[in-house]
């Protein structure tokens, strides 16, 4: 089946699913024993059944958009699934206690509308994501495209880190930059699909618009510029297209509120995660009788200095030596330590950190300042992090690893900055329970590295 019908049946699927979620309320709503409980209810267009279930379908879909849940080709199915779900169990809360507020009795009843509902609809999103996968696959899984890679990439990691079969195209060439142009546009010309690497600028541009003219289908990875500009206001200047770009990144206005979100939710955290923590300080405590917590210094915005806390997962004096990131199966790590590492339970106290001012529940992770100058060195727009508060969450750490390196989370951070509204960071606090449980969020850099860099020592040996 081809794009153009996926296109088509992807939209008018998930809209008929969630309009039979909402006459599904609608006659759960019109048993008898809730025409009774809920005011307004009588007849078969009761007001109240009626703005119930239209406001249960506008957040049923606002969820499942801002949790990516519709998103087929471009999630994996795992995240598609805990999409759905946190969509039927937030949309379906929010329905119960409405129907609490506008009765006096039927605890019970609502709360089985609550979990059979966000059961039954769980179930019917995953049927759907898995059906609809299979449609989208088909024509995507044979598109064959071309990659043009830079001298720090290497083709065979590429594949290992599963770009080989990703949802969008299926690599089955390599060429790199060096190549030339004249020979890479006749590569090109026998490709369907083309995927530009980390190359030079100015070879990237020519190729991009040799694409375009040609009518390639077209995939790059960009440069720190291009999550500048993609930002900017389209303008006039006399009879000339101006492109204006921010000079700030977070605005004013929304640094109150996004303050005031701070504030009022770390307090509500603390109190629900509470027994959490108490239970995670006494295993802490148990297993070695070391300190419970462990402070840090880091940076955030403007170049402070503050101590950040966390629940210690590594043996006392651990970093004695020299100031090293986690490596993979990094002994230095306890048992309770990689247990609350691997569900981003050590970050708890952080929430202590963010009442306090010095982080923001949203923000660039901080960093050391000796990891700060080193990569500054390399990439100087690295120190662009400092502009906002950093961040318990973030949007490098929703969609990347720990060990992402330097040059890919400097651009998720600066498309953060650039792009914040109050919306993004609260789909970020929703997203990030999804990587609470994948391991692979949590991988520690390769033996022999002291930071994320991985070009670090070769940097190191130029110099």
């Amino acid at each position: 089946m081809g794009n153009h019908k996926f296109k088509i049946i992807k939209p008018f699927s998930w809209l008929a699913l969630v309009l039979l979620y909402g006459v599904a309320v609608w006659m759960y709503l019109s048993l008898g024993r809730f025409m009774e409980l809920i005011p307004g209810n009588e007849g078969f267009l009761g007001k109240a059944r009626l703005a119930l279930c239209f406001l249960y379908v506008i957040c049923y879909v606002l969820l499942l958009n801002a949790m990516e849940a519709l998103q087929i080709g471009h999630r994996r199915i795992l995240d598609l699934a805990y999409g759905q779900f946190c969509a039927a169990a937030i949309a379906n809360l929010c329905l119960t206690v409405a129907c609490w507020v506008l009765m006096e009795e039927g605890f019970w009843y609502f709360t089985i509308l609550w979990v059979g509902f966000t059961a039954g609809e769980s179930a019917l999103g995953l049927l759907w994501i898995l059906a609809l996968h299979r449609v989208y696959e088909r024509p995507h899984f044979h598109k064959e495209a071309l990659f043009i890679y830079g001298k720090k990439e290497d083709p065979t990691e590429y594949r290992r880190m599963g770009y080989t079969i990703n949802r969008y195209f299926h690599t089955s060439r390599e060429a790199e930059y060096t190549e030339g142009l004249t020979v890479l546009t006749e590569r090109i010309q026998e490709s369907g699909i083309v995927f530009i690497g980390d190359i030079p600028t100015q070879l990237r541009n020519q190729l991009l618009k040799y694409c375009m003219q040609e009518k390639k289908e077209c995939y790059c990875l960009p440069k720190v510029s291009d999550v500048y500009i993609q930002n900017a206001q389209v303008r006039q200047l006399h009879d000339k297209l101006l492109l204006a770009l921010p000079a700030i990144g977070i605005r004013p206005g929304r640094k109150l509120i996004k303050r005031g979100m701070d504030i009022g939710l770390s307090i509500l955290l603390l109190i629900l995660v509470s027994p959490v923590m108490l239970v995670i300080a006494a295993a802490v405590k148990a297993e070695d009788k070391g300190p419970v917590l462990y402070r840090q210094s880091r940076i955030t915005k403007g170049g402070r200095e503050f101590q950040i806390l966390k629940f210690r997962s590594m043996y006392v004096d651990a970093e004695r030596e020299y100031a090293s990131l986690a490596r993979k199966e990094d002994k230095r790590i306890t048992r309770v330590g990689r247990i609350i590492r691997n569900l981003h339970f050590d970050e708890l106290p952080q929430l202590i950190n963010v009442l306090k001012g010095d982080m923001s529940l949203v923000g660039p992770r901080p960093e050391r300042r000796e990891f700060i100058e080193a990569y500054s060195l390399v990439i100087p727009e690295f120190a662009e992090r400092l502009k906002v508060r950093s961040g318990l969450t973030g949007y490098a750490q929703v969609y990347g690893k720990y060990n992402t390196e330097p040059e890919d989370k400097i651009k998720y951070d600066l498309y953060y900055i650039y792009n914040h509204s109050i919306g993004l960071d609260i789909k970020l606090m929703l997203l990030t329970v999804r990587i609470l449980f994948q391991s692979e969020n949590t991988e520690g850099i390769e033996e022999g590295q002291t930071n994320a860099l991985k070009s670090w020592n070769i940097w190191k040996e130029d110099r």
